[in-house]
């Protein structure tokens, strides 16, 4: 009786089984996208909107009146007080 070794790899995460090469390939970048650029991008997207004036856009007045501006949001989100 021989025993066999079988290789693959299994995911329980995603319920992935990985068996050969071809579905290896696939794997590798679908993963590397979803866990590490994807949320990578959403976080920079955050920083970015957070941390940058964004002063210098013109916007008209009546936008300006219908709505709290990003600088009253960031205070209240910071917790920033006028003096």
């Amino acid at each position: 009786m021989s025993c066999s070794y079988l290789r693959f790899m299994f995911d329980p995460l995603y319920d992935e089984i990985v068996t050969n090469t071809s579905d290896l390939m696939v794997y590798i970048p679908r993963h590397v996208f979803i866990e590490l650029i994807l949320p990578l991008s959403i976080f920079v997207a955050v920083m970015l909107t957070l941390f940058l004036d964004w002063s210098w856009m013109p916007i008209s007045s009546i936008e300006r009146e219908s709505g709290q501006s990003l600088e009253d949001a960031k205070k209240n989100l910071f917790g920033e007080v006028n003096s």
